[in-house]
């Protein structure tokens, strides 16, 4: 009777551990990067202030910068994702390193950009700001 007990309960973590495949957002995620946690932005080659947070939303992981954002303007800036810390990326290594997620909505004040679907924080090392016209890197924070 207890091989039955423990065939019953394999099967039931089987199942368990499939429904945790087909649903991950019940599962614990690999995008641990504190939520709590605030990033404060570090310069580049161009000043840029402020901080931003992430958020878990409906529509995915949110990276929401704060009202004290602050940068120069320039042409064609971009956010990116980065596999390199900020401190390691030169300018040209961005696109080499880096996944785009939107363009910069405004050089100042609260903005927020999702990050896609099927993408893990964890493959990252930072957030940053790039002029991809003239490959030049802004600054950005590391997660």
């Amino acid at each position: 009777m207890n091989y039955r007990f423990s065939k019953i309960g394999l099967t039931g973590l089987a199942v368990f551990g499939l429904a945790f495949m087909a649903f991950p957002e019940f599962a614990s995620s690999n995008d641990d990067k504190a939520a709590d946690t605030t990033y404060t932005f570090v310069k580049k080659r161009y000043s840029i202030q402020g901080s931003a947070k992430l958020a878990a939303t409906d529509e995915g992981v949110e990276i929401k910068f704060s009202e004290d954002f602050k940068t120069r303007g320039g042409p064609d800036l971009k956010v990116y994702l980065s596999k390199k810390s900020v401190s390691d990326l030169a300018n040209e290594a961005v696109n080499d390193n880096s996944l785009k997620i939107g363009v910069l909505k405004s050089k100042s004040g609260a903005q927020s950009y999702i990050v896609p679907e099927g993408v893990s924080l964890s493959d990252y090392e930072s957030v940053v700001i790039h002029c991809e016209a003239f490959s030049v890197l802004w600054g950005g924070f590391d997660l």
